[in-house]
């Protein structure tokens, strides 16, 4: 039970006295706003000197909820940043949230670049949420106290990646009567052309009703080529029927821009970058593609250019990513989120659960973890153990627990990291990349949707991928 007596409680707008006469009160408002507008080096755009405006209204206001929606190339951070530093000025306790572990140590990064000093969480562990796992089905649930009584607003970006159940939570705790968590603000930001939660149509956070969305591109064309790429595929996303069809964009000493390339040369030029930064800057470079198939060929003939054909099956300093979920030993609580990328410290053989396994310590920057990968020796076996505890579950559904936590909880299955899906990149940034566009093309050919939703996925796979990237990228 936390004691009230020993926490700040006031509302973000007693920033400014309310006592104030209302002309008064507008005047000081606008002049903490001119504040913030005078801090930018460039001149804003209309576009951004209006959401600014709304956004600073909102903060004084007595609602909940304010989505920031823009597309790339808008200029959300820049004012989004700018709003941040004032309000750290006056002394208000704000916290930098997202979804996905990756998406946070984008936004940390921006802001140091900002010179902010700022926390920054997963929006799980600012709530205090895990996902639980019951009976094969996983929800989320409260397993650790909330800290959103320690902040005054809260931003949360990559909004367009909260699907409806952590939605439902996170609105629950910023509406929530009791003292600690009054007049909490939440301020999304977001880009409704991304692509949706799986599973899930367009994310819950885009129907909040205070929202400004930005639709001007700061950069004007010809400015950033790869920008120009990039708000093509953005646009393509309306098409109901036409195929985007990638072009190259550069500029003259074509330094920066969107080459077309075969993949021979694409591979070529990975293995370049990646050899000669991936160990400092894991961000140098990706390879994006749609199917697990095509990633798991990339990465396979890099790692063999880099570690040679005969190498350990686990080397140390290599970098991985979870392809599920990862579970501590009791496996009731993930430990490593799916997705989530870590570096080998140590990798030994042993035996676990009777099977041979490789036991392996990692770390993802914040904490040192050991995980258990099954040895590929055992993967025959695994799956013959797997199929009998399934007859049985089907049999007696009192073992179908049994089944699921067989399956799902004690081996972690993990891989390399140098090419991934485009769903895995989402919130991610890169400094180059690729994309393989003849993968891509394989979404417009599988699943029952309708053509009308294939295509339009296809383009949102393009925005996507192109968008991760801050100065090059290649495509096929």
């Amino acid at each position: 039970m936390y004691d009230a007596n020993l926490i700040e409680t006031q509302p973000i707008a007693t920033t400014i006295d309310n006592n104030l006469d209302p002309n008064t009160l507008e005047d000081k408002l606008q002049d903490k706003l001119q504040h913030i507008i005078s801090s930018f080096e460039l001149e804003l755009t209309q576009s951004q000197q209006k959401a600014l405006t709304k956004l600073w209204q909102f903060v004084h206001s007595s609602e909940h909820f304010f989505l920031l929606a823009g597309y790339a190339g808008t200029g959300k951070s820049t004012i989004v940043f700018a709003v941040i530093k004032e309000l750290v000025r006056l002394g208000k306790r704000v916290a930098i949230t997202a979804p996905t572990n990756k998406a946070v140590e984008v936004v940390r990064s921006i802001a140091i670049k900002h010179g902010l000093s700022v926390d920054c969480f997963t929006i799980h562990q600012l709530m205090g949420l895990s996902v639980v796992d019951k009976r094969g089905k996983r929800s989320l649930e409260q397993t650790s106290p909330s800290k959103l009584y320690l902040y005054d607003l809260v931003f949360l970006d990559e909004c367009s990646m909260v699907g409806k159940e952590l939605w439902d939570s996170i609105t629950d705790q910023f509406l929530d009567r009791n003292l600690l968590l009054s007049n909490r603000k939440l301020i999304l930001m977001g880009d409704s052309a991304q692509l949706y939660p799986v599973g899930e149509g367009l994310s819950p956070t885009f129907k909040v009703q205070q929202k400004i969305v930005m639709k001007e591109v700061v950069r004007q064309t010809g400015d950033s080529p790869l920008l120009d790429f990039v708000t093509a595929t953005r646009t393509a996303i309306k098409s109901k029927s036409q195929i985007f069809r990638p072009k190259s964009r550069f500029d003259a000493d074509k330094v920066s821009g969107a080459f077309k390339v075969n993949r021979n040369t694409l591979v070529t030029y990975a293995l370049k970058q990646i050899k000669a930064n991936f160990d400092r800057n894991p961000n140098c470079f990706r390879i994006l593609c749609y199917t697990n198939k095509q990633v798991n060929y990339y990465n396979r003939i890099i790692r063999q250019e880099i570690y040679g054909q005969n190498s350990p099956r686990y080397v140390v300093g290599e970098r991985l990513i979870a392809k599920k979920a990862i579970f501590n030993p009791e496996g009731k609580t993930i430990v490593i989120s799916t997705s989530t990328e870590f570096t080998v410290l140590d990798a030994v053989e042993t035996k676990y659960f009777n099977y041979k396994a490789y036991r392996i310590k990692v770390s993802d920057d914040k904490s040192i973890k050991q995980i258990y990968v099954l040895h590929e020796s055992e993967q025959k076996r695994f799956q013959n153990d797997l199929e009998d505890k399934l007859n049985l579950a089907k049999k007696k559904p009192f073992f179908w627990h049994r089944y699921y936590q067989f399956r799902d909880k004690i081996f972690a299955e993990v891989d390399n990291c140098y090419a991934l899906t485009v769903h895995n990149s989402q919130g991610s940034t890169f400094s180059e990349g690729a994309i393989d566009s003849k993968d891509l093309l394989k979404r417009l050919y599988v699943g029952d949707e309708s053509e009308r939703k294939k295509l339009k996925e296809y383009h949102r796979l393009w925005y996507v991928g192109s968008s991760r990237m801050q100065h090059k990228l290649l495509f096929t």
